[in-house]
């Protein structure tokens, strides 16, 4: 089942980028780990929450640390990558 999820999550997270200054990251491992992070997430708490992120119980915080996190964009602009290495910047 976990492989099933894992490629939902993938598809859509492949779907996300098609139109963003960014890709996904090339390492396949960190993406799997990623992935992997955030059906865990989702198995203890419902959500998909960004597994490099501090769920601290607070609905309205927790909500924008929902992967992709609010703070993604920001992240890889600034830095390149996002906090967890999921989005890195795009070749140009």
């Amino acid at each position: 089942m976990e492989n099933t999820e894992a490629s939902v999550i993938r598809e859509r997270l492949e779907k996300y980028v098609e139109n963003k200054p960014f890709i996904l990251n090339p390492n396949e491992s960190t993406v799997a780990k990623v992935i992997k992070g955030l059906i865990a997430r989702n198995n203890k708490y419902g959500k998909e929450y960004c597994p490099c992120r501090i769920v601290s119980g607070d609905a309205e915080k927790d909500d924008k640390i929902i992967c992709p996190c609010e703070y993604h964009e920001d992240e890889v602009r600034d830095d390149g990558k996002c906090h967890c290495d999921l989005f890195v910047a795009a070749e140009s």
